[in-house]
């Protein structure tokens, strides 16, 4: 995964340097443009959309995990390939909010034409734990039946990230210019997650195994046992931005202004991870260890709206 970042990052930089670099043999022609590489900082508040998670794992039903079952290795189906096919969950969060940072490097090449480099950082706090919904497959009987808890958490998505853009200018008579744009980049994001997932302590509610020769014994290992992990999720996504703001010269220098942006990405997808506990015990299904189980975390959530104070110097 670091591999992957490093390298998306340092080659939307190098398509941005050589953008810029490509604009200076035109900086400066015409009178009375502004000429030459500027830098740019913004920071401000973003807002993120409500997110849905959605999970899914290669665990098998809980009458064939050896901790639970000791004759789990005989139940059908028990062996077979196809670990957790048709399992999964959701988390519904509401909004989030938080913070936002920029940093650009640019050339104007003309009174109405700029282009830049920018790195961006993103938190937005969610701090949520929410109930998991929409079960399917082995998880239904789980979260319909069983489960005395069912919940997940999202904490905070924080985000590195590095774009290329272009703006378009509208000068005017006023002290204000306003200006649009729009560009494509990459984010490398992380999610704090955690879930917490406990059954009924009353083996009479435990629907699992009853029709098992052992199902006494099944529900008796299964009542009161929980599923628990906190993980760190990552994924890197492509995005696009698009910009709207209003800007002020105030010296020959420096301008400051107000900017609002809309970034969108594609869906985020978490590597495999593990839990803590699985029904109490390690996170594997056989008591020699074999058979570990993972879960993986998906969203299409990942647009966001931000609103920045910025400010530019030009390197005259």
């Amino acid at each position: 995964m670091n591999k992957r970042i490093c390298q998306g990052f340092r080659r939307l930089a190098a398509i941005g340097l050589s953008m810029i670099l490509a604009c200076l043999p035109l900086v400066g022609q015409g009178q009375g443009l502004p000429a030459g590489l500027y830098m740019g900082l913004g920071l401000g508040g973003n807002g993120s959309p409500a997110v849905t998670v959605a999970s899914r794992s290669d665990d098998r039903a809980s009458v064939c995990d050896e901790y639970i079952n000791p004759r789990a290795l005989a139940v059908p189906g028990c062996t077979a390939p196809d670990r957790g096919a048709g399992d999964g969950w959701r988390a519904p969060f509401d909004a989030g909010r938080g913070f936002s940072a920029e940093a650009e490097l640019g050339a104007q090449w003309s009174a109405r034409f700029r282009a830049a480099v920018i790195y961006a950082y993103r938190s937005t706090a969610f701090d949520q734990t929410v109930s998991s919904t929409d079960a399917t497959g082995a998880d239904f009987d789980k979260i319909s039946d069983e489960l005395a808890v069912g919940e997940e958490t999202l904490g905070t998505v924080a985000s590195h990230e590095l774009f290329v853009a272009g703006f378009r200018n509208w000068p005017n008579r006023s002290r204000w210019t306003p200006y649009a744009g729009a560009g494509v980049g990459i984010s490398s994001t992380r999610m704090d997650f955690s879930y917490l997932w406990a059954r009924s302590a009353n083996p009479t509610e435990i629907a699992s195994g009853a029709d098992q020769p052992n199902a006494a014994e099944i529900r008796r290992n299964l009542a009161g046992t929980v599923s628990a992990g906190r993980a760190v999720l990552r994924d890197v996504l492509a995005g696009y931005v698009l910009v709207a703001g209003v800007e002020r010269a105030v010296s020959e220098v420096v301008t400051v202004g107000v900017r609002a942006q809309w970034k969108g990405f594609e869906a985020f997808e978490s590597e495999g991870y593990r839990g803590t506990v699985l029904r109490s015990h390690p996170p594997n299904l056989r008591r020699d260890g074999s058979e570990p189980v993972h879960a993986w975390s998906r969203t299409r959530d990942t647009g966001r709206a931000a609103v920045f104070l910025t400010l530019r110097y030009s390197m005259q």
